[in-house]
């Protein structure tokens, strides 16, 4: 029986198996190829949290504020009639400046405020790193699951998270958006909460505005009688050419119309348009969740947190536990005087007992008596060898059976 040569050496795994030369190389590649993926995913994330990147999100969201004030309001307020230098006038001026004002200030707020870092808090007892639950009288008198992060080597407070793109835990953490190129936490909540209402209002004025100057009773003036002589002038390339012809009427009469009304009042029409669209898609539930006290970790992860119900017993913490009446909630994450930021940019004084020591609802208190008094009715019905099978991290002491 003759032998039969190799052409390359034979390679062996740890357990005495033959590994082809193509299995190398494959590894090798994948190895690289996701190297390569992490590296321009971090590049990625430093960008999007770079001066330069605020700055130019700063310009995009600032563009319809201030082009409105500066240069479409005078056009505005003549196209509806209202004489210069009258109370109208002023009183429109004033509140365009203020809406405004208070807008950039807010959305300025949210980029560059620390929204909230874990590394200088110290738990309530600091040998087992557990915090304490809130809560008036009716509530339990419980502590939280200890909670270790090990890339921060810091506890964690309740309903904080570690974000991996600012490398770091984030103190009540509801997401990282980068668009603002920051993450949302409890001391910028407020401004981002606040940025989407002003947005929302300064936006339905300047559409009101913007529609009503388009759209002016002067028979000469009215856009809508365009459409006819516009049609007519295109008519021959509409029957050769259908969509060019119709591209070339919605040109025309765009055109027209800037003519008549002033480019200054269709800009500000348009950007007010399509400004509105994400507002309102992406600032509804932004404020929806902070009116019922939920955030977007816990929406996206719920039954992540635990209470220590008793030695090595633990319990989740369900959707809607924090939830009180929605101005309390609201209060929560804009301060005891949060009537004067409605009115002023100003920042909020916050209590930082509300986000080191939260309080449960009325039901999240009921809930947890009633789990109570079954743990010590009936037992624990599932067990793990180990916290981290919860989803927490003990911390760096010895491990414990729960």
């Amino acid at each position: 029986m003759g032998l039969r040569q190799r052409g390359q050496e034979e390679e062996w795994d740890g357990n005495g198996e033959e590994v082809k030369p193509n299995q190398v190389d494959d590894a090798e590649c994948k190895a690289k190829d996701c190297h390569k993926h992490e590296h321009q995913n971090l590049r990625c994330r430093r960008f999007l949290a770079s001066p330069q990147w605020k700055c130019f999100t700063l310009v995009v969201v600032g563009f319809t504020p201030v082009f409105g004030v500066i240069l479409a309001m005078p056009h505005l307020l003549a196209e509806l009639h209202v004489e210069p230098h009258t109370w109208s006038y002023w009183l429109h001026y004033g509140f365009g400046s203020w809406i405004s004002i208070q807008f950039l200030y807010n959305f300025l707020a949210t980029q560059w405020r620390d929204p909230g870092n874990c590394k200088s808090i110290k738990p309530s007892q600091e040998v087992t790193g557990q915090f304490e639950l809130g809560g008036g009288d009716d509530a339990p008198r419980l502590l939280y699951a200890s909670n270790w992060c090990t890339k921060c080597s810091n506890w964690k407070p309740p309903r904080s998270h570690h974000c991996s793109s600012c490398n770091r835990c984030i103190l009540r953490m509801d997401h990282h958006c980068p668009f603002t190129g920051n993450c949302i936490g409890a001391f910028n909540h407020g401004h981002f909460v606040l940025f989407y209402i002003f947005a929302f209002i300064g936006l339905t004025y300047s559409l009101v505005l913007s529609l009503m100057a388009a759209y002016t009773t002067d028979h000469a003036s009215r856009w809508t009688e365009l459409i006819l002589p516009k049609y007519k002038e295109h008519k021959d390339t509409v029957g050769k050419h259908f969509m060019t012809g119709l591209t070339g009427v919605a040109v025309s009469i765009i055109l027209e119309v800037l003519r008549r009304k002033g480019w200054e009042v269709m800009i500000q029409l348009a950007a007010s348009v399509l400004a509105f669209i994400p507002v309102l898609g992406t600032g509804v539930p932004a404020f929806q969740m902070a009116w019922f006290n939920t955030t977007t970790m816990e929406r996206l992860f719920p039954m992540k947190e635990y209470v220590q119900l008793k030695a090595q017993v633990y319990c989740p913490l369900g959707p809607g536990f924090y939830r009180q009446s929605g101005r309390e909630n609201l209060k929560m994450i804009l301060g005891k005087r949060w009537w004067i930021r409605l009115l002023f940019p100003v920042p909020g004084q916050l209590d930082m007992d509300l986000f080191l020591a939260p309080p449960p609802s009325q039901a999240g208190s009921q809930a947890l008596l009633q789990r109570i008094e079954q743990v010590k009715e009936n037992g624990v019905k599932q067990e793990v060898k180990h916290c981290q099978d919860l989803g927490f991290d003990p911390g760096p002491r010895p491990e414990q059976s729960v």
